[in-house]
């Protein structure tokens, strides 16, 4: 059996990024090595499709790349290719009124954008089962798959 090649685009190096998508990442190419092959990237090549095809599975957090506008056609592109896509979310996508942030993900229509990748990543991750639960709402993979429990 070959290596699962998993490519990780974190956000951050600090922070989520680091806790959600790198530490567990590195843990599971540690703990597996004859299973596992992980590569980390923080600027995809994302109109290369031979980078994309050397993977079979691509996590992220919340988007791909910087161009929130783009990253629903390129995760139904790697889904349409049979690449694995793993979203993971793990805080609401629309923060309340008086989060300081509110405005300004409401003016940049952020919430729209992480919920256009919410609904074409074949799988997501998150923090809670209650947060779990709102996001089966939107996504029609994890709707159509599993109709009991996320």
């Amino acid at each position: 059996m070959s290596k699962i090649k998993i490519l990780v685009l974190a956000s951050d190096k600090t922070g989520v990024g680091k806790f959600r998508s790198l530490e567990p990442h590195i843990f599971l190419q540690n703990k597996y090595p004859e299973d596992f092959h992980v590569d980390i990237d923080f600027e995809p090549q994302v109109d290369n499709m031979n980078y994309w095809k050397q993977y079979d599975m691509v996590c992220f957090h919340r988007t791909i790349g910087r161009d929130y506008d783009i990253a629903p056609m390129i995760i139904e592109r790697l889904n349409s290719m049979g690449i694995v896509t793993v979203m993971d979310l793990d805080d609401y996508w629309l923060p309340t009124v008086d989060h300081p942030a509110y405005h300004l993900v409401v003016q940049n229509k952020l919430h729209e954008k992480i919920m256009n990748n919410l609904r074409v990543s074949q799988y997501v991750t998150t923090t809670t089962e209650i947060f779990a639960q709102e996001i089966k709402k939107f996504n029609n993979y994890l709707k159509d798959h599993y109709e009991e429990d996320v």
